[in-house]
């Protein structure tokens, strides 16, 4: 796991991330196949772009890069769960999951709560509170962890908080064999 408080050091691209605007734009899950095939085309895949060529050499290791915004806020939250190939399971009931995923706090506000809390064993029935690593959502600290372990967010007290979601994969998932954008309901 990797972890890095104030990781946006430009202004301009940290007040976008943080914009009214971007996060109106961003709300469904998305799939961009990465710069080494196409050139970044909103905001959110320029900032793919420079995190991952800064941590990971992923050319030629994965198929591009599924990504999302979670927008949390009092009494907000979200269950155990490992990301995956959401279509998949609910099409063929195949459990598939991506190879290194990350979050990116682009908003923190008063908040109390809203922990990311990973498990640290892959178990998905076992997951023992005792042994969790807990973060706390801070605004531009970015997280980089395997989503394939049981994760979660603590439900939000009182305050808000904005993340971007992405996370890397080997093989283009069945979710977005049709289009780039496909609906989480």
């Amino acid at each position: 796991m990797i972890v890095v408080d104030n990781y946006i050091r430009d202004k301009k691209l940290h007040d976008a991330l943080k914009s009214d605007d971007f996060w109106k734009s961003v709300g469904r899950l998305n799939w961009w196949d990465g710069w080494w095939k196409t050139e970044p085309n909103n905001i959110c895949e320029q900032f793919i772009k420079i995190v991952w060529t800064q941590f990971s050499n992923l050319e030629n290791k994965i198929a591009g890069f599924e990504y999302w915004s979670n927008a949390h806020q009092t009494g907000g939250g979200l269950n155990w769960h490992v990301d995956k190939d959401e279509k998949l399971m609910k099409d063929k009931k195949e459990l598939v999951m991506p190879s290194m995923g990350l979050v990116y706090y682009a908003t923190s506000e008063e908040l109390d709560g809203g922990y990311l809390e990973i498990a640290n064993s892959p178990d998905r029935e076992n997951v023992d509170p005792n042994k969790i690593e807990r973060l706390k959502p801070i605004e531009n600290r970015l997280i980089i962890f395997n989503p394939s372990y049981p994760h979660r967010v603590s439900q939000i007290i009182s305050g808000k908080r904005r993340a971007i979601i992405v996370n890397a994969w080997p093989k283009k998932p069945y979710t977005f064999e049709e289009s780039k954008t496909y609906s989480r309901n």
